[in-house]
């Protein structure tokens, strides 16, 4: 897990203070990557049940993302964190998602645009923001935002809700404005790894021409990022952006 998207995840749960329990699907992880991994200490207080195909570290539970046996509406988070690529029919386990989760349920998930071929038990797609929207079809409320340089972001991060709400809307503003903040005052640190996959792109960084941004998607704007404002887009020099995106 990049260091940015585990930043999207703190920002996540202080923003939407996601009720219980909390279900993460592709929770195993190696103890070399614990620090990075290990995603219960942002959930102090609520039941949290990690699923994995396989045993392991951070798993209590083996699942399959296509046929959860979580009962109906009996979730309250689910959380689906660099997994969707490793699926056959990620579609499908939204699909699943969606039954599972409560009403006032919220479903969160990081997905790569831009890395190389990795994981287990295999590595089928990739996605962009207008891609991760569609796929989120069923939810009638979301935001879905796409980290680094604008053509070609490091990452995608969305978080859905099965119910339109007042409190996910002004959740969402928050989350939006606390995301571009965090990015525009940290460090270039972690995205140095990333860039090194894509040297053309360092070089035209350098140049000026790849801006690293948090670009905020929204269906309405017919498969573009939305302008809603400044915030929304904004101007980040290398020296400003987070630690980081790898």
């Amino acid at each position: 897990m990049r260091r940015a998207i585990r930043k999207s995840i703190q920002l996540f749960t202080e923003t939407f203070e996601p009720a219980g329990p909390v279900v993460e699907l592709g929770a195993y992880y190696t103890p070399e990557y614990q620090g990075l991994s290990n995603l219960r200490p942002f959930f102090p207080g609520r039941e949290y049940i990690g699923c994995d195909i396989r045993r392991g570290n951070g798993v209590d539970r083996i699942e399959d993302a296509h046929h959860l046996s979580f009962d109906d509406r009996s979730v309250g988070t689910l959380l689906a964190f660099e997994i969707l690529e490793h699926l056959r029919d990620p579609q499908l386990a939204v699909s699943e998602a969606h039954r599972v989760l409560d009403d006032n349920g919220l479903l969160a998930i990081s997905v790569p645009f831009t890395y190389r071929l990795h994981g287990f038990p295999s590595d089928y797609w990739r996605f962009t923001a207008s891609g991760v929207y569609e796929l989120l079809s069923d939810f009638p409320d979301k935001v879905v935002c796409a980290v680094g340089p604008r053509l070609k972001p490091a990452f995608i991060f969305a978080v859905a809700s099965k119910t339109v709400s007042p409190e996910f809307t002004e959740q969402k503003a928050i989350f939006e404005r606390r995301s571009v903040d965090e990015f525009r005052r940290s460090r270039l640190r972690g995205f140095v790894s990333v860039m090194k996959e894509r040297g053309r792109d360092l070089f035209g960084h350098l140049l000026g021409r790849s801006e690293l941004q948090v670009n905020f998607y929204s269906g309405s704007t017919a498969g573009t990022y939305a302008e809603k404002s400044e915030l929304t887009r904004p101007n980040i020099l290398s020296s400003e952006i987070s630690g980081g995106i790898e």
